[in-house]
């Protein structure tokens, strides 16, 4: 750290100088150990996410974590049983990655990844960077070899308690993996998706405090109820969403979603609801409307409407962006 100035030692007359020079070191030093954004003035504006975040691919999600999406440079713990939609949440992340120019990669701890899930979240397969590690250990270990590289945009690390050892050596040195990772990030544009099943093997205890620890952000998934078509087919499923922690927002934020099997997020169905919330869209005699246009005479049509009309579901999702504040995000 750069020596900072001796208050004793400040000419007469001019304190006010010397004092903010000193805070000036101190918050670059707070930013090189922290961090960007650590701290900051509330009458400053709040930094540009622009660059700063990678977009969820869902308007309420980028707005449940505040920053509009999931943010660069910092570790975030996707929470929830097995078959609770925290996949698809990633498939989204690695996908968008992609689709802003970036590089992606999934390190498949569990080695359950679904690739087909994957591609209908429109995940390029082939510019993937897959990592199939042998233990937790030698996971967090390429992980943060990828993320000193500093070319990595986004990461997706699946569930390791599998991976980790019985020994407690083994958990510990996990966890200092873990803040090895961590330290690596604080230079790094890449986004790191942990995915953690919330039925854990005791030995990963030690590694679930200090992901805790280290997450700035962490989302809790809870599935509601499944997606069922008037055939009695199974669709997909309703989820709930909570941050459960946020460095950089208010935590305890919920939002639901509609996740379907053949497509990921139901972007047609969240315009729907988010519209309904926000007033963005008017329950009319006639049914639901945008302003004049008529979506149809309940939610399902609704939905049907926006599917079959590209431009008028742009037109509603720009609308929703602007009324969420959400118009400097990508």
């Amino acid at each position: 750290m750069d020596t900072l100035p001796n208050a004793a030692t400040d000419p007469p007359g001019d304190l006010g100088a010397g004092r903010a020079q000193r805070l000036q070191i101190a918050l670059q030093e707070l930013e090189r150990r922290f961090g960007p954004w650590i701290v900051y003035r509330l009458k400053d504006a709040r930094p540009v996410w622009r660059a700063q975040s990678i977009s969820s691919s869902t308007l309420a999600v980028d707005h449940l974590t505040g920053v509009g999406g999931f943010p660069r440079g910092r570790i975030v713990e996707l929470i929830g049983p097995a078959s609770s939609g925290k996949s698809v949440l990633s498939y989204h992340l690695l996908a968008n990655a992609q689709r802003q120019g970036g590089f992606a990669a999934f390190i498949d701890a569990a080695q359950r990844a679904s690739f087909e899930q994957m591609a209908r979240c429109g995940v390029n397969l082939t510019d993937l960077f897959l990592v199939v590690p042998e233990s937790s250990y030698e996971a967090l270990e390429i992980a943060a070899l990828l993320a000193e590289s500093g070319g990595l945009d986004a990461l997706v690390i699946g569930p390791l308690a599998e991976l980790i050892g019985t020994s407690s050596f083994a958990a510990q040195a996990t966890a200092t993996k873990l803040g090895r990772l961590n330290a690596a990030l604080r230079e790094s544009p890449t986004v790191v998706a942990f995915l953690t099943d919330t039925v854990r093997h005791p030995s990963a205890a030690s590694v679930g405090r200090a992901l805790r620890h280290f997450a700035t952000l962490r989302i809790s998934s809870t599935p509601l109820r499944p997606i069922v078509h008037p055939s009695g087919d199974v669709l997909g499923l309703r989820i709930r969403l909570e941050t459960i922690k946020n460095k950089l927002a208010p935590p305890r934020r919920q939002t639901e979603l509609d996740l379907r099997w053949d497509r990921g997020i139901h972007q047609e169905a969240e315009l729907v609801d988010l519209g309904l919330v926000r007033g963005v869209l008017d329950v009319q005699p006639l049914g639901i409307c945008f302003g004049s246009t008529l979506l149809g005479r309940g939610r399902a049509r609704a939905i049907a409407t926006l599917e079959s009309d590209p431009t008028l579901a742009q037109a509603l999702h720009t609308q929703i962006r602007q009324n969420l504040a959400l118009n400097l995000h990508p």
